[in-house]
């Protein structure tokens, strides 16, 4: 009877109908699904290629400092300073804006699911075949922060300004009266905006490094920037210049001996000096001894040969003692690696090397007037024990008391220092804009604790890069290119550690970013072994 019921025609057609709707709906799920899909995977081609881009933007912002901050000034005019700070904040901008897009929209469901849609993120990523890795630190950030609140409310809660035409101090109604607060407002504030930027600087940097392709960009622009710098200083010397640039001297204005290119100070063109040349060396080593493109090998060679001798012909006797001990450590450190590479150099290659490396060096020495920098050796020990520096450093350390655990306030040095010294002998008295020793001038303005906040950031990072260095099993993954520049970089931030104990290279806004430039790349080094098993997995 069922039988009979079911293979009548009424309830064949009626069976056939719904199974023709319920194929019908199966296909509009299965279309409607596979556009959902479709807009998915454009808005994750779209999303990816606005953050890679940005990324880029930021990169290629970054590379453009590092040749901008040293040729406006040397990086100590008012102008360049405000320059390289909107150069930064765009930087910052757009970085933030591509971890924003990295980080909206991120793959749920198992960590199954989410590994294998992250995969296909990285395949489809428009800007190339490397993979984005991205940078954290929590030590970074823990120090970071910290830095940031404190001299943020230290400008922002000043209780006065400073009237340079009365040398008076103008009291402010503070929000927090019975707060710390910095001794003048403007200065803190704007000393505050580069901090923050230089901060970014080192973030920047270390999530870029972590692509060994902008690691060799950035490292290309420090050498490039700095040969630059040192082939005008060397120029200008041949030339008779009287000023940076051969601008003319003014009616009645002395003769300045002490510049070196764009930095009137040659303490500071020998700091800057000293943070480029092992970049340098280390490029020249890198095409000199690996198959290369011949002009890369001329270009770097070349640019090895004037930077030492601009280095010798700056007349900061502090930089040059520093260049020459950097390059008795590099030799140290490479000796037995550069043997081994330099005997398996084929003749015609080590004979160019050769050639152009004596035809540089013969040209250079020849206009450069090295007698005169090296001349200020003789007067080595007439002028340093005699020096100003010494006393003032003297008053420094005696107003540490006042200054206490928070300081007077970030770049507040300049209008706070004078009351210290009108106890001071004569030969101290004078316009100190910065004190000749960065230690004591960041415990005036930030006190200990901002200043062992900074100390933790720059120690700190070369700290993290020398704990990677003797990892042997991360280094092991490492690009050649890691290996050979980390050593580099840690062995400029020590030059200029020392230099800073006797001089104020990490004042200047230009050295300042090739600081934190280098920073970022010891606090990213923590993550590069892990970035080459990701690209490997």
């Amino acid at each position: 009877m069922a039988a009979t019921r079911v293979g009548h025609p009424r309830y064949s057609a009626g069976t056939d109908a719904s199974i023709g709707a319920a194929n019908a709906l199966n296909h509009r799920e299965q279309a409607l699904a596979f556009v959902i899909a479709s807009i998915r995977t454009d808005w994750m081609r779209v999303r990816l290629s606005i953050g890679h881009a940005s990324r880029a933007a930021a990169g290629w912002l970054l590379v453009s400092a590092l040749f901008y901050a040293p040729w406006d000034d040397g990086g100590t005019s008012a102008s360049a300073i405000r320059h390289l700070d909107w150069i930064l904040g765009a930087m910052l901008v757009l970085w933030a804006v591509s971890a924003l897009i990295r980080q909206v929209g991120r793959p749920t469901g198992s960590p199954q699911t989410r590994a294998r849609l992250e995969t296909e993120e990285c395949e489809q990523v428009a800007f190339g075949d490397s993979r984005t890795r991205e940078f954290g630190s929590w030590p970074l950030l823990a120090l970071g922060l910290p830095l940031l609140l404190l001299g943020w409310g230290m400008a922002l809660n000043a209780h006065a300004v400073f009237d340079a035409d009365y040398s008076i101090f103008l009291p402010l109604t503070s929000p927090a009266p019975n707060a710390p607060g910095a001794v003048d407002y403007f200065l803190s504030v704007a000393s505050m905006w580069r901090v923050a930027t230089l901060l970014g600087c080192i973030w920047v940097t270390a999530d870029l490094a972590q692509d060994e392709k902008w690691l060799l960009k950035i490292w290309w622009a420090i050498g490039l920037a700095g040969g630059s710098i040192a082939l005008l200083g060397l120029v200008q010397k041949a030339t008779g210049a009287e000023l940076p640039f051969w601008q003319p001297l003014e009616i009645g204005e002395p003769p300045v001996s002490t510049f070196f290119a764009s930095y009137y100070y040659h303490g500071n063109a020998g700091a800057y000096l000293n943070l480029v040349l092992p970049a340098v060396l280390g490029l020249a080593f890198r095409y000199v001894t690996r198959p290369a493109n011949p002009g890369a090998r001329a270009l770097w060679l070349t640019l090895s040969v004037i930077m030492i001798v601009a280095v010798a012909s700056d007349t900061s006797r502090m930089g040059q003692f520093l260049a020459a001990l950097m390059v008795l450590i590099l030799l140290g450190l490479s000796a037995g690696k550069v043997f081994r590479r330099v005997r398996h150099l084929e003749v015609k290659t080590a004979l160019i090397a050769l050639l152009v490396g004596g035809v540089a060096l013969w040209a250079i020495v020849q206009t450069s007037h090295l007698d005169r920098s090296l001349g200020r050796w003789d007067r080595f020990q007439s002028t340093w024990t005699h020096d100003a520096r010494w006393l003032v450093d003297q008053v420094a350390i005696h107003a540490l008391p006042e200054a206490g655990a928070t300081g007077f306030g970030p770049g507040t040095f300049s209008v706070v220092f004078p009351s210290f010294l009108r106890e001071a002998e004569q030969r101290a008295q004078g316009s100190w804009l910065f004190l000749h020793n960065d230690y004591l001038q960041t415990l005036l303005e930030w006190g200990w604790i901002g200043g062992a906040l900074w100390a933790g950031i720059f120690f700190g990072g070369m700290i993290a890069a020398l704990r990677s260095l003797t990892n042997k099993g991360s280094v092991s993954r490492w690009y050649p290119r890691q290996r050979l520049l980390l050593p580099l970089v840690l062995v400029a931030l020590a030059g200029v550690a020392i230099h800073a104990a006797v001089d104020f290279p990490l004042q200047i806004s230009s050295l300042q970013l090739y600081v934190a430039t280098y920073l970022g790349i010891c606090w990213g080094s923590r993550g590069w072994g892990k970035a080459r098993m990701q690209d490997e997995g």
